[in-house]
């Protein structure tokens, strides 16, 4: 009768037991990432009746056995702080407090008053810290020289403090990359103003047309009394007739290409006596001439210049200017500025101190400073280019005094990029690269490159390097260029200079330069990475938060609240790693978002119902087997 007692009293303790388990896990049904426990009953001893003629226990009350943890996870919410932290799957967090470690998977961290991660415990969350913040007068800095790779491998795992105030300092440019295609089209359809050092093979004319000029191109430029020139040949007409007696001699004195002829006749002499004592002094000269109906045609191949003191002849020269890539005569010429400089020579010899040529604007601009009038032209030859000849012709004129006579504008293919680089104490510069194309060959195009660093308009630094490329458009050299100012900085160049691509012109621009910036916020990525984002649009990781594993997460020993220990029965947490070496988190890492309690209302609800019940029918078998007891006491007594 007794047993009925102890099968009472042990449902008493166990649904007891039962009843404050399932009334813990409904009471923490809004605790962060709360793991329920759920209570597993068993029967205290059997006794087997041995005597009986059929197998038969006799069970002596029940017993808590266990109170296993639900695993499960819970759902995720969101919530607008960047230190709410959920996992999706499986994995642990672990915190220090004190001097002891733990595990949890409630991500609710905040930062205390030194900006350590810390959950509402004040236990602080354990991460793989870079330390890369260096604390200064002022505020904290980033070490930028430490390496952020795989920081479960070369970070120390501590707490970490997030401060307020931290500025990611200027990076130096050291290297530039640009990519660029150089529109190298015949037809542009916004040419730029030659600045007078291009080459003729490269420019264009007024209407954007390539020149197309090459080696042996020629212009003929005649000055002063008519002169002609044909057939190869610069010609200049002597007109001669009987002389009238007047009292006075026929004298000639004027030089043909700085040869002097000085030649006296008698007053009163003949066409034909004038005529052939010209001829005989050209001749012991060694200078061309022929003689015609008029009288004698002097002639020169290349330059002819006359200069008079007398009556008979007046001052007139022409001049064969020839194109050469490369000039080794007088008269060649490759250039604006040496084309100027080949007229500015002729109009000397021919009117000294009269005129002034320059280049302005991509034209070739003739002016008359005198109070006389100069005459100049330009004639096609057998090798002339015609777009070359329409484009420079009217620099050629009749030039009345203090005017000027102006070619059309030679044009150039210029292509400008831009980007920006940091210079050590933070300054930020501005770098341009502007593409000329200058000359053309038969092999190679050659185009020249200013690359100009500045700050706020004023030049620190600027430098030229010409670049070849081959006929195909490919980039010969350089392949790389180096500035020295405003500091050492390599620049990659990757160029090419393609035709028929309708004017489109490919660039990119990279520098590994970094502004001054100042922390704007904090944020976390999946893989569980802490970065400080800043106002340079600048990121910089400060720590990994590793995501631990247990072989066996039932074997962790509870603490309170969302709190676990490690235990023998759990083994040691461990770190994932990939086949090199890598870490891998195993569950990502949601920030702004927590994990709720894994709690079912309806089923805790249930579960302590049925244990109350169970407690109420154990409550009842005690009071029972006590009236029982009383009432067989009393029939002894009677």
């Amino acid at each position: 009768m007794t047993t009925s007692f102890f099968n009472g009293i042990s449902g008493l303790k166990s649904f007891q037991s039962g009843i404050n388990i399932w009334g813990d896990n409904i009471a923490n049904i809004n605790t962060t990432a709360f793991k329920e426990s759920i209570p597993e009953f068993s029967t205290i001893f059997a006794k087997n009746l041995s005597s009986s003629p059929i197998s038969s226990d006799v069970g002596l009350g029940s017993m808590l056995d266990a109170s296993a943890k639900n695993m499960q996870m819970g759902s995720l919410i969101n919530t607008d702080k960047t230190f709410d932290l959920a996992l999706d799957k499986e994995g642990w967090f672990e915190v220090k407090k004190g001097d002891e470690n733990f595990y949890t998977r409630d991500g609710r961290f905040s930062r205390d008053a030194n900006g350590y991660l810390v959950n509402d415990e004040g236990a602080y969350l354990i991460v793989a810290n870079a330390n890369n913040l260096l604390k200064t007068q002022n505020g904290y800095i980033v070490n930028t020289s430490i390496n952020t790779d795989n920081l479960t491998k070369t970070g120390t795992f501590s707490p970490i403090s997030l401060p307020n105030n931290v500025i990611l300092p200027a990076v130096p440019t050291t290297e530039i990359k640009i990519k660029a295609n150089l529109n190298n089209n015949d037809k542009l359809t916004n040419p730029a103003p030659s600045d007078g050092d291009l080459y003729f093979s490269a420019l264009y004319d007024k209407d954007g047309n390539f020149l197309n000029m090459v080696d042996g191109n020629s212009i003929a430029y005649t000055l002063g009394d008519n002169i002609t020139y044909s057939n190869g040949l610069f010609q200049k007409e002597i007109c001669i007739g009987n002389d009238v007696k007047d009292g006075k001699d026929v004298n000639f004195d004027f030089s043909v290409n700085g040869k002097e002829i000085k030649l006296t006749l008698p007053d009163g002499s003949t066409k034909e006596e004038i005529t052939n004592a010209l001829a005989n002094a050209l001749k012991e000269n060694g200078i061309l001439y022929q003689i015609n109906d008029n009288g004698i045609v002097i002639e020169a191949q290349n330059a002819l210049v006359i200069n008079s003191n007398d009556d008979y002849v007046k001052n007139a020269a022409g001049f064969l200017f020839v194109y050469k890539n490369n000039p080794t005569l007088p008269n060649q010429f490759n250039t604006l500025n040496s084309l100027a400089s080949k007229m500015q020579d002729a109009l000397n010899l021919i009117y000294p101190n009269d005129t002034k040529v320059s280049v302005e604007e991509g034209k070739i601009v003739v002016d008359n400073i005198s109070d006389d009038t100069i005459e100049s032209k330009f004639i096609k030859t057998q090798n002339n280019n015609e777009t070359f000849f329409k484009n420079i012709y009217s620099a050629g004129n009749v030039i009345l005094p203090h005017t000027a006579a102006k070619s059309y504008q030679f044009s150039a293919n210029e292509q400008s990029f831009g980007g920006y680089i940091y210079e050590a104490n933070g300054n930020k510069d501005d770098i341009s690269f502007r593409f000329f194309k200058k000359e053309v060959t038969a092999d190679n195009t050659i185009w020249r490159g200013e690359i100009s660093i500045s700050n706020n308009g004023n030049i620190i630094s600027q430098n030229n390097f010409d670049f070849v490329f081959n006929n195909e458009g490919f980039l010969i050299s350089p392949q790389n260029i180096t500035l020295t100012s405003p500091q050492n900085i390599t620049i990659q160049t990757n160029l090419s200079a393609f035709r028929g691509v309708d004017n489109k012109i490919s660039y990119s621009f990279n520098q590994n330069g970094v502004e001054e910036g100042y922390l704007k916020d904090y944020e976390i990525n999946q893989l569980g990475d802490i970065f400080a984002n800043f106002s340079n649009d600048k990121s910089v990781k400060l720590a990994t938060i590793p995501v631990y594993h247990f072989v066996n997460d039932q074997g962790l020993e509870s603490v309170g609240g969302s709190l676990f220990k490690e235990t023998s029965n759990s083994n040691k947490a461990f770190l994932y790693e990939d086949a090199k070496g890598n870490y891998l988190p195993g569950s990502n890492i949601h920030s702004h978002m927590l994990e709720t309690s894994n709690v079912q209302m309806t089923q805790a609800m249930t579960e302590l119902i049925i244990n109350q019940k169970a407690f109420s029918a154990a409550a009842k078998t005690v009071t029972t087997s006590d009236e029982m007891i009383q009432r067989a006491i009393n029939m002894v007594r009677g």
